[in-house]
């Protein structure tokens, strides 16, 4: 069945042209389970759509049940609504910071949404990341003076400025618990970035071009795997990230080229690497598309990863659902994740524990004097 279902995702992104086959009622209800369990019910919903009208132009019937696809298509309209007030708040926020002097962009979410054409509504939402040019402690000062500030820690700030709209304050777009990668990544974020954000017009806000999402999408979803997993929804993000080469109107080579040399700087090839796996065998992604050679062993692994563990591993049975209630629980919730990815990255598992301890004490030093938020 899981064939099936990337049968399905593959006929909504436009890479297939069809499921093989007429589907039993249960298989209906498996592969809406699995689009819940990744975060792609909106982008499957389209393909579905495209199932039952194909077969209404031949003439033929189709047994997906009544009840499932009204409730099916009540939950993408209410992904719909969401999208489209979650792009209004980005606007609005890139507003309020840019009156304060500060430059700024959205990270991942509605920026991503963007790439993705027609299903650009489609896609689920979660918070609104948005990255401020500036100094970590004036940005939190800001967000303090908001009235909403919640919570921060060594690469962000969560505010309540909006209803239902969490915003999520970088002052570093990304991060790694490896510490070579991070300090790469900070210097590059801090002399690079600037010249990667671009203001859409069609969007109302600023979002990062091409390079900058590569990088960004790549490393956010390898943090993920590292931590507690990472789903399909992200995965697809790469996927349209990297099929927008095209609309920036540059030598096609010339950014993969760059790319990749970035890639491999940021100690990110592996990773990349099973990605390309899954964008070519998985989704049918064009070789024209692939920054690197596909890796086929670390990207069934991922895969298989990416299957057990759902969106961001929040169905992932080999985690302890308890993990969050102590410290200690949590870090041997991490240890034990970790030591299955130790054959394929080694070297950031064994990294894994000195960039939590340093996180920490970052926390932990600038929330001496707090007592209002939660640290």
């Amino acid at each position: 069945m899981k064939e099936t279902f990337f049968g399905l995702i593959r006929l909504s992104i436009g890479t297939g042209s069809g499921l093989s086959r007429q589907l039993s009622i249960s298989e209906w209800e498996y592969l809406y389970k699995m689009a819940i369990k990744q975060s792609l019910v909106g982008i499957c919903m389209a393909g579905v759509k495209r199932y039952m009208d194909a077969h209404k132009e031949n003439g033929e019937e189709t047994n997906v049940p009544k009840s499932l696809y009204f409730q099916w298509l009540g939950m993408t309209g209410r992904i719909q609504e969401y999208n489209k007030r979650l792009s209004q708040c980005c606007a609005d926020f890139e507003q309020k910071l840019a009156k304060d002097g500060y430059q700024s962009c959205v990270l991942k979410g509605q920026g991503l949404a963007a790439l993705y054409g027609d299903l650009s509504a489609l896609r689920h939402p979660g918070d609104i990341d948005v990255w401020a040019l500036g100094d970590d402690k004036e940005l939190i000062e800001w967000a303090r003076k908001t009235g909403t500030l919640t919570y921060y820690d060594y690469h962000h700030a969560d505010l309540s400025l909006y209803k239902n709209a969490e915003i999520e304050l970088h002052y570093r777009p990304s991060l790694s618990r490896n510490l070579l990668r991070n300090a790469r990544l900070q210097q590059w974020f801090k002399t690079e970035g600037k010249r990667h954000i671009v203001f859409k017009e069609s969007l109302g806000f600023s979002v990062p071009d091409y390079i900058f999402n590569v990088v960004l999408v790549l490393n956010h979803n390898f943090w993920h795997l590292m931590y507690e997993g990472v789903g399909l929804r992200q995965i697809l993000d790469l996927f349209f990230v990297l099929r927008s080469v095209e609309e920036t109107g540059e030598q096609t080579e010339k950014l993969k080229t760059e790319v990749l040399a970035l890639i491999k700087h940021f100690r990110l090839q592996r990773f990349a690497e099973a990605s390309m796996w899954i964008m070519k065998e998985t989704l049918g992604l064009e070789d024209k598309y692939l920054i690197c050679q596909p890796n086929e062993s670390a990207g069934r692994f991922l895969l298989e990863e990416i299957i057990q563990s759902g969106n961001f591993g929040q169905y992932d049975s080999r985690l302890n659902k308890n993990r969050y209630q102590s410290r200690i629980g949590l870090m041997f919730s991490w240890m034990k994740h970790n030591f299955r990815l130790f054959k394929y990255y080694p070297e950031d598992v064994l990294w894994t524990p000195i960039g939590v301890l340093r996180i920490s004490l970052w926390r932990r030093f600038h929330y001496m004097n707090e007592t209002d938020l939660k640290g």
